[in-house]
């Protein structure tokens, strides 16, 4: 028999090759991940411990699936295809909106589904040859070479997946040794850019995902809370303060990707894109907005400006809707429903887009009008940003009092290639592209629809003469071509590392009209601070944090991320008792709300404009002898545009008429005699019913 050490040394000398076949899928989503080889090359000289707790994750991973499959070379196919879809999938992310796949994404999924549709292009020629290397490196390491076992024996097995599961927990844990804290490795949430191109993919996943599951805070109670909000000075404002109170409409419009691509020096448009925008910033209340978003991620915008919380505090890429809101939040809909407002939300989107339907009872709001409500007026891809308009129209003509409502819009949504919309009515010149030269005609053509809705808007509410505040913003810069290449080609950026790229690529426009106050405030400010603007504005009550807020303003009117704290002569201490306040909201137990009498959410809260009402059914004939079909005429209330009548459960081919008019044809093996069931449905895009009517009966003869 061999002696204990040359055992030992055997086996070791056995699974020495899997080191080498886990490092394989490690350089291969380097280089997907960053889309290119040189930096891979770079990264792994600068970042050499970085790169061993890659491979230590992937080789733990391989070892686990092993120990389930019993064979290496399948468990590394499957272990490799995991990690290099996803590396591929957050290099492609990264190019478009600057931030790479984290684990909360996976919790977007159907959300996500809305942009993957327009990606194109991403088996290029770059991505192709990385496959083809990976391809051919592993197979000879695999099948051509016999360092490999290709199966493993079941006490192996048992060995391979407790050693796989134990690596992943002490990467995941940082124990028994604190190796990570040790070498200063640490999750970068802030900005996950850095944070992958410094980590690594793979340990950058494990770290946003121990980060994603850990909400704790030390030194957090009641206490706490209590000794922030007394002393935050009174709201500036009161109920009641005027002796002639003015209690108006207040419309919050958050527009999709709207910008002012005429910033760009460099480009002439045939007629200036936004020309009423262009007319309120000259002549009333205006200003920017630090965006913490660019490119896609609208409901964090919403988030800060509906609540006043901060993405700041949360990790970046992270969607707020979806992971942190599952309790009540006080919110500008339920602050102004408490001084008699209705709070309407309005999107020309599915209502469970980013948990919307949900999220908007939480917040507050009275009624939610989809885009299962709307009429299908669309402007290109999506829902025309003047149908918006009109719906808003609509919902403060129906209300006897004042109305809050928060719309956001979907004409101007990515992408911006030639031919989005039937006609493109602007030209641009300049020295760049003719890809780029595309993209800012079609986006011209989009913000030329907001602007059209805006001045629809203003001049309807001057018109009509009821004091109204109009608040109209962009959510983010556009995303115009992979790794903002519009924006470098042009020369609007100089690239990554333009010394005004946080504000050339994440501020945003901002206009507030109002009819009945002759101030003109320049702003500049996060969009957490708009809501307590707004307020003060309309000379409403607020609450403690409003008036928090109010007051940090004074301090900090913009929260840039965290890494421009020092550059932008921020104290990291100033926003810690507003960290702690946001906590309390989100993850604690929201002892501020403890003296609220009226609770946030409203019981009746609902889709869409009222109930779904059928009053009378006729039919133009009733018998059906002789009979190929038969129409109904269905007449109630508060029938919406994409409803459909059912008789006895099932469809029918329906036309909408009006909001109390649908006609619907009864043919083929439906045309039977006896009583006919009638209601009026609605679903959504995943076949959800989100509306249904009563059902109504009438009596059918013949054979």
């Amino acid at each position: 028999m061999k002696p204990l050490s040359s055992r030992i040394l055997y086996h070791l000398r056995q699974k020495l090759p899997l080191l080498i076949l886990a490092l394989v899928p490690v350089l291969i989503m380097e280089i997907l991940s960053r889309g290119h080889y040189l930096d891979m090359m770079s990264w792994t000289v600068k970042h050499f411990f970085e790169l061993i707790f890659n491979e230590w994750i992937v080789l733990s991973v391989l070892l686990f699936f092993t120990a389930v499959i019993g064979r290496t070379r399948i468990a590394y196919w499957v272990t490799a295809a995991v990690f290099i879809i996803m590396a591929l999938i957050s290099g492609v992310k990264l190019k478009i909106l600057g931030v790479p796949l984290t684990p909360w994404d996976l919790v977007i999924a159907g959300e996500a589904s809305d942009m993957v549709k327009y990606v194109t292009n991403i088996l290029t020629f770059q991505v192709l040859s990385v496959f083809v290397l990976f391809g051919a490196v592993s197979y000879f390491l695999l099948y051509r070479t016999p360092l490999i076992l290709k199966k493993v024996a079941l006490k192996e097995r048992i060995a391979y997946g407790v050693v796989g599961l134990l690596m992943m927990l002490a990467v995941y844990q940082d124990a028994p040794l604190p190796v990570q804290k040790w070498l200063g490795i640490q999750a970068m949430v802030w900005n996950q850019a850095q944070n992958t191109t410094t980590n690594g993919y793979a340990l950058a996943t494990v770290l946003n995902t121990k980060v994603m599951f850990s909400d704790k805070r030390e030194g957090y109670d009641d206490k706490a809370i209590e000794a922030i909000v007394s002393h935050t000075p009174e709201p500036p404002v009161k109920a009641g303060d005027s002796p002639n109170p003015i209690k108006p409409n207040v419309i919050v419009i958050l527009s999709e990707a709207f910008w002012d691509p005429t910033q760009i020096q460099g480009a002439t448009f045939s007629a200036d894109p936004v020309p009423f925008f262009h007319k309120l910033q000259r002549t009333g209340t205006s200003g920017t907005m630090l965006s913490p978003q660019y490119g896609g991620g609208t409901a964090n915008v919403e988030f800060e400006v509906l609540t006043g919380n901060s993405m700041r505090f949360l990790p970046q890429g992270s969607v707020a809707y979806n992971q942190y809101i599952s309790n009540e939040v006080d919110s500008l809909a339920s602050i102004y429903a408490r001084q008699g407002y209705t709070s309407t939300a309005i999107s020309p989107f599915y209502n469970w887009y980013f948990n919307s339907n949900k999220v908007y009872q939480d917040f507050g709001f009275s009624k939610y009008i989809p885009i299962e409500y709307f009429k299908p007026n669309y402007s290109g891809p999506y829902i025309a940003d003047s149908e918006v308009a009109a719906n808003i129209i609509k919902t403060t003509e129906q209300s006897d009092g004042a109305d809050f409502v928060f719309a956001n819009t979907m004409e101007n949504h990515f992408h911006y290639y030639p031919g989005k919309f039937p006609k493109n009515t602007f030209d641009v010149t300049g020295d760049f592209s003719p890809s780029s030269k595309g993209m800012l005609e079609t986006l011209a053509q989009g913000i030329n629809g907001a602007d059209r809705m805006l001045q629809q808007l203003v001049e309807y509410y001057e018109k009509k003469g009821e004091p109204t505040i109009i608040a109209f913003w962009g959510d983010h810069l556009p995303a115009l071509g992979d790794d903002y290449a519009t924006y470098i080609d042009t020369k609007y950026i100089s690239g990554k590392d333009d010394p005004d790229f946080l504000k050339k690529m994440y501020s945003v426009p901002l206009v507030v009209w109002n009819n009945f106050d002759t101030r003109k405030d320049h702003l500049d400010m996060s969009p957490n601070y708009l809501g307590p603007y707004l307020i003060e504005l309309s000379k409403q009550q607020g609450n403690y944090y409003t008036s928090f807020l109010s007051q940090l303003k004074k301090k900090i009117p913009v929260i840039p991320p965290k890494d421009y704290y020092a550059k932008m002569n921020i104290n990291e201490n100033d926003l810690k008792d507003y960290e702690t306040l946001q906590y309390d909201i989100l993850f604690g137990e929201r002892h501020a709300y403890k003296d609220y009498t009226k609770p946030i959410i409203d019981p009746n809260y609902h889709l869409g404009y009222g109930p779904i009402t059928i009053d009378k059914v006729d039919a133009d004939s009733k018998d059906i002898s002789g009979r190929s079909n038969i129409t109904l005429t269905v007449e109630g209330s508060n029938i919406p545009p994409l409803g459909y009548v059912t008789l006895n459960g099932k469809a029918l081919t329906t036309t909408w008429v009006d909001e109390h008019k649908v006609t619907a044809v009864v043919d083929g093996q439906l045309l039977k005699a006896g009583l006919w069931d009638i209601q009026i449905l609605d679903k959504d895009s995943k076949e959800t019913v989100v509306g249904k009517s009563n059902s109504l009966s009438i009596e059918i003869g013949g054979r």
